[in-house]
């Protein structure tokens, strides 16, 4: 994560590791269609792991299909998807709802619970192995100066008024963004690394914004 501007006037970029990790989650169980907007799949795919980094192997045995007998995989998608607007909505704060083997947090989301008990370590182990891709970190710097001068803009455009601006960036296919909200922007990490396509893009927004 970092933040561009000022105190007063800033834009913040961050990948939360909760949204990888229930990005993982839905491609690994097959459920799709439960977001708004519609989000594509994982890039890459939650069945690569990459060359360079070592495999969890040894510890972790294959996982059991917790639908065959044990879950409704309807019920757990919607349970998922009241997940992952929690997690959207709260960014970065939501790992801290993400304490195994017992996930309190989820006593709620019975069928949920179960499947993160399942497969979180190995969902957990692979976000973590491709966020500190040293090529994700410049994806997400890309664009950071440009970021800077649009916060100075947007400064000089609000005058005394505060300006924040949050920016959530998901490791998915396609190179695209999402405005969630007046302060919320959802996009992928294909479009933060497209300096200029990125930029020309935020401008145009944030100074509608003032």
């Amino acid at each position: 994560m970092y933040i561009a501007g000022t105190e007063s006037c800033q834009i913040s970029v961050d990948e939360p590791s909760a949204l990888v990790v229930a990005l993982y989650i839905r491609e690994l169980i097959g459920i799709s269609g439960l977001t708004a907007p519609e989000i594509p799949v994982l890039d890459p795919s939650s069945d690569i792991w990459p060359a360079w980094a070592p495999r969890p192997s040894a510890g972790l045995a294959p996982p059991p299909d917790p639908f065959a007998g044990l879950i409704d995989r309807e019920q757990t998608a919607r349970e998922w998807a009241r997940w992952w607007r929690h997690a959207l909505a709260v960014g970065a704060a939501a790992i801290d709802d993400l304490h195994p083997p017992k996930f309190p947090a989820f006593h709620a989301t019975p069928s949920l619970r179960l499947l993160l008990q399942v497969h979180y370590e190995r969902a957990a182990l692979w976000a973590d192995v491709i966020s500190s891709d040293p090529r994700v970190k410049r994806a997400h710097s890309a664009p950071r100066d440009g970021l800077e001068t649009l916060a100075r803009e947007a400064a000089r455009s609000w005058g005394a008024r505060p300006f924040r601006l949050r920016i959530t960036v998901i490791p998915v296919q396609t190179e695209h963004a999402w405005q969630l909200g007046p302060d919320h922007i959802l996009m992928t990490r294909h479009l933060i690394a497209d300096r200029e396509n990125v930029l020309d893009w935020l401008r145009s927004r944030i100074l509608a914004m003032s």
